[in-house]
């Protein structure tokens, strides 16, 4: 395919209150809403988006995309406001309040908000508020979707998936950091190539069982991802087994080199400094 224009659009989930797919999911409208918009909880969540996720997206090498923050209708004023100056602060991030929907159909939506009117390909990909991708993610995404645009082969879905991360574990001052290769795609540093009508997006399937359902290309060469661990996962997450233990200097030269963060701030989110 010689003529097209592929559009990279992130999207992020900000304590959106879904009607599935989370452990939370099955509370009352009420319920759910009382749990996600604790303000205790909303500032422990701007203090990962701040220090983790936006500044690795800010350092990108290739800064042509959009990044879509994804909140409910009810989010509280004060917490809509402060998504509203992160989006005059960082051209890339564009704000949308859903109403309660299935997480499919609200993803859909947040990828078509962001949907420019001459793309013919949209190649989506998600994040979490806790997270980060390395700052040549865009890049290695752009330039692998292309090829794959390209060679004709997007006339249907197609995953591209970054196997090689580090694990943060927050609450480990002893050892907190881990390097990993995922054998299966992980949520984290994975995008969906569609064509523009968006007839699916990534979060039509469990990221681990996507090579089930689409062709997906795995691509394990450096460090792509950094992924946290902490007490307010909503996904139980763990440090994988068999992960290789990383030495403390190492991760911080990787912050900063790969992840594009702050160390000192980054250090800031432990209870408890490192050992």
């Amino acid at each position: 395919m010689q003529n097209f224009k592929n559009q990279i659009i992130g999207l992020l989930r900000f304590s959106y209150p879904a009607q599935e797919g989370f452990s939370v999911s099955q509370l009352s409208p009420a319920a759910l809403e009382d749990h996600l918009y604790d303000p205790d909880r909303l500032e422990t969540k701007f203090s990962y988006l701040e220090t983790i996720t936006l500044p690795s997206l800010a350092a990108q090498t290739d800064p042509d995309f959009t990044l879509v923050i994804k909140s409910g209708q009810n989010l509280p004023w004060p917490f809509k406001k402060r998504i509203r100056r992160l989006e005059e602060r960082y051209g890339f991030v564009k704000s949308v309040f859903l109403q309660r929907m299935g997480a499919a159909g609200a993803a859909k939506r947040g990828f078509r908000r962001a949907l420019e009117e001459d793309a013919t390909h949209v190649t989506g990909f998600r994040i979490d508020d806790d997270d980060a991708v390395a700052v040549d993610y865009i890049e290695k995404t752009r330039l692998l979707s292309n090829k794959i645009i390209g060679a004709g082969l997007a006339i249907r879905p197609f995953v591209i998936a970054f196997s090689k991360g580090v694990y943060w574990n927050l609450a480990d001052p002893k050892q907190s950091f881990y390097e990993f290769r995922e054998a299966q795609p992980l949520g984290l540093a994975c995008a969906m190539i569609t064509t523009s009508d968006l007839e699916t997006s990534i979060y039509r399937y469990n990221h681990r069982r996507l090579p089930c359902h689409v062709p997906t290309f795995m691509d394990p060469d450096d460090f792509m991802f950094l992924r946290t661990l902490h007490w307010h996962n909503d996904s139980g997450r763990r440090v994988p087994p068999h992960a290789e233990i990383l030495n403390h200097n190492k991760a911080w030269k990787l912050f900063e080199k790969r992840f594009g963060l702050d160390v000192r701030a980054a250090i800031s989110l432990m209870p408890e400094p490192p050992q």
